[in-house]
This record gives structure tokens, sequence and C-alpha cells, in this order.
């Protein structure tokens, strides 16, 4: 996308939150402004432990990957009873 659009696009965002916020009292605005700050706050937490998982997800794949890459394949005796 065209970079001008996408910041134009944001910038109609921010005036569209402040014409919002201007028609609600200042208290409640206050509270809408802190619900906000949290929303982002876990949002942001999600991503980490998301990103998170998927680093040590892939690091298993590349250690299995490499451990099986010898050409040897394991084999476990099972004993079923």
């Amino acid at each position: 996308m065209n970079r001008e659009f996408i910041k134009n696009m944001i910038l109609a965002k921010q005036y569209e939150r402040d014409a919002f916020l201007s028609l609600l009292s200042p208290s409640i605005a206050q509270h809408v402004q802190v619900i906000e700050k949290e929303v982002k706050a876990i949002i942001f937490d999600i991503a980490k432990e998301w990103a998170v998982d998927v680093s040590s997800a892939v690091n298993d794949a590349e250690k299995e990957k490499a451990d099986g890459s010898d050409g040897e394949k394991k084999v476990r005796k099972v004993t079923i009873t």
C-alpha cells in the first residue's frame, strides 16, 4: 500500500477517536482512555507470549531436525502387558 494512504488512514482514525472522546463527559472519557491503555497492554503481552511460544517451537523443530540429520533412526523397545 501507499505510505501516504496509510498515514492518512491512521490520522483519520485518530480524529475519529478524538471526536468520540469529545462526545463523552470528561470523567467517562478518562475511564475510556484508561481502558484503552489496559487493552493495549493486554494485546502487547499476548503478542509477546505468542512470539516466545513460536520461537521455542521453532527451536525445538530445529533441534529435532539436527538430531535426526545423522541418518540413524532411534528405536525404543516397548513392552505391552
